[in-house]
């Protein structure tokens, strides 16, 4: 009794519970965000196209008719017709009071997210949201103000990066870092969770 007592202390139950939590954590995290995902897909076009189509309520449908159409849109674009309707399309949204501001945002949003040439260069720590304070920042571009070099840089929100803050910092007050682009985004994924056993400051450049 005295040796089952030894073994089962509060720490032992503690530590045991802690790893048992960090090992499971993850893959529930992982379950829950993957079946969010899924029901989000499925539910995007299929309560609007069941206007249209009886389609019949089988599991998984939903998605499936979501990446049938983006596969299906992808064809229509590759060929001239579709060129051209996809242009008149975009036309139209873009020109359309009220609508035009959220359309041209998000195609921006969505063109720096895939199109590599407008992906961000590099991750940087800043000031942000006052002094003291160092907030993950990525790169955007380099502008001149009043002759003066600054960084564009857009300064994510945990755990959410698509939502944000776009600022111009003076290249005096850019901290680099050798943090890449992959491992600043799992930081904030994780709210802070991940992160590296040492983050290096290089010197300004």
């Amino acid at each position: 009794m005295s040796k089952f007592k030894e073994i089962f202390t509060v720490s032992y139950i503690r530590d045991t519970f802690l790893t048992g939590l960090f090992v499971l954590l993850p893959v529930a995290l992982t379950i829950f965000i993957v079946f969010y995902i899924l029901s989000l897909v499925n539910n995007l076009v299929l309560p609007y196209l069941r206007y249209i189509v009886p389609i019949p309520d089988i599991p998984g449908i939903g998605v499936l008719t979501t990446l049938l159409l983006i596969f299906f849109t992808g064809l229509l674009a590759k060929n001239f017709l579709g060129k051209k309707l996809l242009s008149l399309s975009d036309y139209i949204l873009s020109k359309t009071p009220l609508v035009k501001s959220i359309y041209n945002s998000l195609k921006q949003i969505t063109e720096s997210l895939f199109v590599k040439k407008g992906s961000f260069k590099k991750t940087v720590l800043v000031e942000f949201p006052r002094k003291g304070m160092l907030s993950i920042a990525f790169v955007a571009s380099e502008v001149n103000i009043n002759g003066k070099k600054h960084y564009a840089v857009y300064v994510p929100t945990a755990p959410n990066p698509t939502s944000g803050y776009t600022i111009f910092v003076n290249e005096d007050e850019i901290i680099h870092t050798d943090l890449t682009i992959d491992e600043a985004t799992k930081i904030i994924l994780s709210g802070g969770l991940v992160m590296p056993k040492e983050l290096k400051i290089k010197e300004n450049i």
